[in-house]
C-alpha cells in the first residue's frame, strides 16, 4: 500500500491518545515523530513499542546539542531503541556531529542522523539577532555545507529552503511545520505538504492540524483524494 511521505508528530497530552493516532494512521503514513513531550513521558516505552509494532519508521526528534562526548553518550543510551531517524543541531559543530556518526557506527545502529538547520519558528529578524545573518536561505545553505562535510545523513529544513538546497541531492530532506489545508499556526516559515514534496523534500512532518482533528483518518483521506495524482506517495 502506498503511504504519504510523511511523519506524524505525536504531540498529544497522553500516550493513550498518541497510540490511538498510530493505530488509525499507520497504514497510510511513512512514520511517526516522537519529540520532547512524548519521549519524556513516563510511558514512552509503550509508545515506542507501538510504533515499532506498526512497522512504521520511528523518528526521534531530540535535537541533540551539546559537547561531543555528551552527544555520543546520549546516542549510546538510545541503542536499545535504535530509532530510524534522530535529530541534532548543526550549530553544535563539526566535532559534535562527527561524534554522533561515530557512536551510530560503534553501536551498529540503523539510525540516520538529521541535522537541524534553522527552526521554522525563526524568521530573518530572529536569525539576524542570533547569527548576524538576515537571509535565512543563505544561513541554511551554510549550515547544510557544514553538515554535508561530516557525512550525516540528512537535514531538517523549511519548505522555503528546499530549492536553495537542490544541489545537495544525496541528503535526506525532511520539512517540518507543513500544512495540509490550514496555514494558521505559530510557525513563521511554513508551506503546504504537497508543495514541500514537489520542491524536493524527501518527507514532511504533519502535526497539530491532523492529530488534533476529531477524525484524523478522514482528514488524511480527504487530503489524499485532493492530491492522489501528485508525487507524494511511497512506492
Amino acid at each position: 500500500m502506498k503511504k504519504l511521505k510523511s511523519f506524524i508528530a505525536l504531540d498529544l497530552k497522553s500516550n493513550t491518545q498518541n497510540i490511538s493516532i498510530i493505530k488509525k494512521l499507520c497504514c497510510h503514513v511513512y512514520g511517526f515523530k516522537v519529540g520532547y513531550r512524548s519521549f519524556y513521558n513516563s510511558h514512552s516505552n509503550e509508545l515506542i513499542s507501538e510504533i515499532k509494532k506498526s512497522k512504521c519508521k520511528l523518528f526521534l526528534d531530540l535535537k541533540l546539542h551539546d559537547i561531543p562526548n555528551t552527544v555520543s553518550s546520549a546516542i549510546d543510551s538510545l541503542s536499545n531503541i535504535n530509532p530510524d531517524f534522530l535529530t541534532l543541531h548543526i550549530s553544535g559543530g563539526n566535532e559534535m556531529m562527527k561524534a554522533a556518526v561515530k557512536s551510530i557506527k560503534k553501536n551498529k545502529l540503523k539510525t540516520k542522523i538529521l541535522g537541524v538547520t534553522l527552526l521554522t519558528s525563526l524568521d530573518g529578524k530572529d536569525s539576524e539577532k542570533i547569527y548576524k545573518e538576515r537571509n535565512t536561505s543563505k544561513l541554511v545553505k551554510k549550515f547544510t555545507e557544514i553538515a554535508n562535510n561530516v557525512n550525516i545523513h540528512g537535514l531538517i529544513c523549511s519548505g522555503d529552503d528546499l530549492r536553495v538546497l537542490k544541489k545537495f541531492n544525496k541528503l535526506i530532506k525532511i520539512t517540518p511545520g507543513v500544512k495540509m489545508f490550514s496555514r494558521n499556526d505559530d510557525q513563521k516559515r511554513v508551506t503546504f505538504a504537497h508543495n514541500a514534496l514537489q520542491d524536493g523534500a524527501s518527507f514532511v512532518v504533519i502535526g497539530r492540524e491532523l492529530i488534533e482533528s476529531k477524525k484524523p483518518l478522514d482528514l488524511l483521506k480527504k487530503y489524499g483524494e485532493q492530491h492522489k495524482n501528485k508525487n507524494l506517495w511511497t512506492k
